[in-house]
């Protein structure tokens, strides 16, 4: 069994076709790849802009939505296994103290901290929370685990020759 590893964010490249298909040619048929990227239609990231505050951040290059990152991966020749929107940023990425942010692992750990630390991020994040929960698209993570189906068939083409 051949194992390739690489990690990197997705957001911080342009996850296109081709990028997936050269992961997908590196991979034996059967071969798993484990994606995770931010969700550009999550509450935050809306929130942000009703505020007009630029939602992609500084260091990524594009933030796609799971409807993208399924075509994409499709495209590239890979079979969904599972996707899902993770609860990870969600509870995390908030104001507090370093024990205490190593301590969150729930809704009652988050109102706790924007009790004792009021800041607009820990009062966003525990006033958003409960519509996430209710609605797990407007989570911040994209988390998919894909199978190499077939190879891809994608061409690179030179552009200037």
């Amino acid at each position: 069994m051949r194992r390739v590893y690489r990690g990197f964010r997705a957001s911080t490249l342009l996850l296109c076709t081709l990028v997936l298909s050269r992961i997908n040619n590196a991979l034996k048929p059967g071969g798993i790849l484990i994606l995770t990227t931010p969700n550009i239609a999550s509450l935050f990231r809306r929130l942000r802009l009703l505020l007009g505050i630029q939602p992609i951040y500084r260091y990524h290059v594009r933030e796609y939505t799971m409807k993208e990152v399924l075509s994409l991966l499709r495209e590239a020749g890979f079979e969904l296994v599972k996707a899902y929107s993770s609860v990870v940023n969600d509870l995390t990425n908030v104001n507090a103290d370093p024990n205490e942010y190593l301590r969150i692992s729930s809704f009652n750990d988050l109102v706790r901290i924007a009790l004792k630390k009021p800041t607009k991020l820990n009062l966003l994040k525990l006033s958003a929370y409960p519509l996430v929960k209710l609605r797990p698209n407007l989570r911040q993570l994209i988390v998919v685990v894909a199978m190499k189906a077939r190879e891809s068939t994608t061409q690179e083409l030179e552009r200037w020759g």
